[in-house]
């Protein structure tokens, strides 16, 4: 797309997708806030966090409630796979435009996950908007007679603010589609992608108000970007990059049992049971991993908690993987290593190092592993400060942990030459 241009009628088809992502970022996120309500027992008319729905509720309200939420996963996509369109997921319908989404399918596909998640599933809600986003500018790329080019940029851009509207981060989402969507583009198709990213993000504004998503502790870290915390984020780099590269490595080969089968619709009862019996002692465990995130990034626990609450989350997020269940892997990256860089934050403490402020580590660790685990650094850096609301000093944090991760990381994740 290098030389790629856009014209008026793409235009605006792109900013009619821009509208559509932001209509679906919004619903869903307010069904995602109503299965959450009737999942805990929590009234329609008290705001409150997940992290206290699922702490307030009664242990075995947490078991059920994930007992549910196998059965439903198990049964739902048993038979959707069995009777709805196949599945195509967003990489290959951009990489080959005449392979389109199924818009019922699509659908049905994304409300199952974030009814799921919305029930404690411990897998991430950002797939669903994504997906109906391209779902719908797949059919508006064929009412607008789009060639091969226009079509991949119009599913990109949608599916990137489908992103940018539940996150309320409209450069995160334009940069998601730079970094990890479109592999070649020109200054047209950065200003289609801002465009897009940043209409989305204003229509689901209308509905949802400007959230935070984790603004509550921004205000205090502002000042925090310190020498330690510097120093601290290049040596904790490498490890954080062994430690993404184990993630994916463990996520890999899933799920265990084809999910159209008789066992590949019972093993989600039993993996979601297991989940919800770590929650009746971890709750933060349940849901996409922001219960968590809040808790780490603002300091609030020791590392003792951080590497219960990290053990329990990886060993849930594979769970979940496992028995079949679909979902987004953001947010309970950032979870993963959020926790872990809470930890080794911590044991520089211990060690009588200068001290820093381990809810700052957990930000830039969380950070860093996601860009590592998503194979998007650009765009989770920006994420974590579009998300919180930091100011660019952490940039230099960020960046620094980045640096020494990314080529650990790499080196790990190479091609493995088989033995002679």
């Amino acid at each position: 797309m290098t030389d790629f241009r856009i014209s008026p009628r793409i235009w605006a088809a792109l900013l009619a997708a821009g509208v559509m992502a932001g209509l679906a970022g919004m619903g869903l996120t307010l069904w995602l806030h109503a299965v959450q309500h009737a999942a805990y027992g929590v009234g329609w008319q008290v705001q409150e966090s997940f992290h206290d729905m699922a702490t307030h509720a009664p242990p075995l309200r947490r078991l059920a409630a994930l007992l549910a939420c196998g059965a439903l996963a198990g049964a739902g996509w048993a038979l959707l796979l069995r009777r709805g369109a196949p599945l195509v997921d967003v990489e290959a319908a951009i990489a080959t435009p005449g392979k389109t989404l199924p818009l019922k399918t699509t659908l049905a596909h994304a409300l199952l996950q974030i009814t799921t998640v919305g029930m404690g599933s411990p897998l991430g809600r950002e797939g669903a908007p994504r997906e109906i986003s391209a779902a719908l500018a797949g059919r508006l790329a064929r009412l607008m007679r789009c060639d091969a080019s226009a079509t991949r940029l119009l599913l990109a851009c949608a599916a990137s603010a489908g992103l940018a509207a539940v996150c309320n981060a409209p450069l995160t989402g334009a940069l998601f589609a730079l970094e990890t969507l479109l592999p070649h583009w020109n200054l047209p198709v950065v200003a289609a992608a801002l465009l897009v990213n940043g209409v989305a993000v204003t229509v689901a504004r209308l509905g949802l108000g400007d959230m935070v998503q984790y603004g509550a502790f921004s205000t205090a870290l502002t000042a925090a970007v310190t020498p330690p915390l510097l120093a601290w984020a290049a040596l904790a780099g490498p490890l954080l990059g062994a430690a993404a590269h184990a993630f994916n490595r463990s996520l890999r080969g899933l799920p265990l049992l084809p999910r159209v089968s008789i066992g590949g619709m019972l093993l989600p009862v039993a993996a979601f049971g297991l989940i919800g019996g770590m929650a009746v002692v971890l709750p933060d465990v349940l849901g996409n991993g922001k219960a968590g995130n809040l808790l780490s990034f603002a300091g609030s626990i020791g590392w003792q908690m951080a590497l219960a609450l990290l053990a329990a989350k990886w060993l849930a997020v594979w769970l979940a993987t496992a028995a079949g269940a679909y979902g987004g892997r953001i947010t309970p990256s950032l979870m993963v290593g959020g926790m872990l860089a809470l930890a080794l934050a911590s044991a520089w403490n211990a060690a009588l190092m200068p001290p820093l402020a381990t809810g700052a580590a957990a930000i830039v660790g969380a950070a860093v592993f996601l860009g590592l685990t998503q194979r998007m650094p650009l765009t989770a850096m920006v994420m974590a400060l579009e998300m919180s609301r930091l100011t660019p000093a952490w940039l230099l944090p960020l960046c620094l942990c980045m640096a020494t991760a990314l080529p650990v990381h790499l080196w790990m994740e190479r091609p493995r030459q088989p033995l002679e």
